[in-house]
């Protein structure tokens, strides 16, 4: 090399030889400052770097190329998910009978259980239908039936309350139901098969032959497979056995229809201020308060006739019958006024009341189906009424002319108001036995019919 050339700044520098290397590494290493170490050159930047610095249109291409490829795999991968998402949410086709009906995935499969149009299977195999806008009740020809009630835990089977694994909804428009649940509760009259690959139910009639014509199986229900609640007694082997000829008045104690006799007059389900029960009847004087006149409707007034007169001597009359809205306003503010005049709030007062005392339009007396009894004995209404003869008596053998002990003790939770021995409400016969052989009150009867 020239003694010049190292000046020439247009020459390419030359290759350090490893010996220039190794004294470079050695001085790097005893440097105590490395801040103090040059930066590096242009020249010694990346040759990456310097490429991308040099093709910048190429560069940005790339770029673009590789995103693109990116969201392609993404998009990919979502569809793939989605594909065999949408694979299993293939619709569902049921078959009732010969007719084909076509149900969307998303309506008939709610938290990963299939369910099924009630309406549609009641048409099909002709079940009478009845309900409110949250429950709807089933009835096959012989009077069995099933209940559904919106978003409930359970259901009603036959007057039994059970368990179900998963809701029905039920509303103005349709009532669905669990599959599992309508396929066990139906034990003959229907077959159920499915086809989960080719996502299909066929729902069949049972038919029987019988001189050579073709009948379709009554429909029966069944609680065989679920886990029971409560359930109202059978009491078709119940004997009634009466003191005294009754004949005149079985149509009384036990209506061909009683379930006019069954309404439910508490806070929650109110009398309107103008309702006055049909065909009051007057009681006879000889069971009621001297010098008072009692009313009850014609079939419970009938039943009470023969009640008392069944009853042995224990000196029992009516206290208290049928009793319009205002009257029963006058007694409530009685009530009331006692209370504050002891130095409690209005509030107060009348949350007191209310526990013995229903307030005007919540009153069964309003419906003149009750009554309130008492002995000779006593001087006021209370539970010493439970100490009688009289009491003991009504506690076997009320339920035989169709009246119930209205306000049990161990139920005021469920009837809202506290225990009343001497308060009895006419049910009608068939009611008032099984209401009173299974334990229940009157709401919880109503609620397993």
């Amino acid at each position: 090399m020239k003694p010049d050339d190292r000046f020439d700044n247009t020459k390419k520098e030359s290759k350090l030889s490893a010996d220039e290397l190794d004294m470079l590494r050695t001085r790097y290493e005893q440097l105590d400052d490395r801040s103090k170490i040059p930066p590096p050159t242009k020249k010694q930047r990346p040759k990456f770097v310097k490429l991308i610095k040099q093709n910048k249109i190429a560069s940005v291409v790339g770029a673009i190329f590789i995103l693109a490829l990116i969201a392609c795999i993404v998009l990919i991968s979502v569809y793939a998910a989605n594909f065999g998402s949408l694979k299993n949410k293939k619709d569902y086709t049921f078959f009732f009978g010969k007719q084909e009906i076509k149900q969307k995935y998303e309506r008939i499969v709610i938290d990963n259980v299939l369910y099924v149009d009630m309406n549609r299977l009641a048409v099909y195999a002709e079940l009478s239908v009845s309900g409110s806008s949250d429950t709807m009740k089933y009835i096959a020809s012989d009077g069995q039936y099933i209940k559904f009630t919106n978003e409930s835990e359970f259901a009603v089977i036959n007057g039994a309350k059970v368990v179900i694994p998963a809701p029905a909804f039920v509303d103005t428009q349709k009532c669905i139901v669990p599959y599992s649940v309508i396929s066990r509760a139906i034990e003959s009259g229907i077959s159920f098969e499915t086809n989960d690959e080719e996502r299909t139910v066929t729902i069949t009639r049972q038919t029987y032959e019988r001189d050579d014509i073709v009948y379709f199986k009554d429909v029966t229900f069944t609680t065989a497979d679920f886990k029971v609640v409560t359930a109202i007694k059978d009491t078709s082997s119940v004997a009634y056995n009466y003191g005294v000829d009754v004949s005149k008045y079985l149509k009384y104690i036990d209506p061909a229809d009683n379930s006019e006799y069954l309404m439910l007059v508490n806070p929650s389900n109110p009398l309107g201020k103008e309702y006055v029960p049909s065909a009051l009847s007057k009681l006879p004087p000889r069971f009621t308060s001297i010098g008072e006149d009692y009313y009850l409707r014609e079939c419970a007034a009938q039943a009470l006739t023969a009640m008392l007169t069944d009853m042995p001597n224990y000196q029992v009359y009516v206290t208290s019958a049928y009793r319009d809205y205002s009257y029963q306003q006058s007694i409530f503010e009685q009530y009331v006024k006692k209370y504050t005049n002891m130095g409690y709030t209005r509030e107060e007062a009348e949350a007191k009341v209310r526990l013995t005392s229903a307030l005007p339009g919540t009153s069964e007396h309003q419906s003149g189906l009750c009554v309130d009894l008492i002995t000779t004995d006593m001087t006021t209404l209370d539970n010493s009424f439970e100490s009688t003869h009289a009491y003991k008596w009504l506690s076997e053998n009320a339920y035989k002319y169709g009246f119930i002990l209205r306000y049990p003790k161990d139920k005021t939770d469920i009837t809202s108001y506290s225990y009343e021995s001497w308060h009895y409400r006419f049910v009608g016969r068939d009611a008032a036995a099984k209401i009173h052989f299974s334990g229940l009150c009157l709401e919880e009867y109503l609620e397993l019919i």
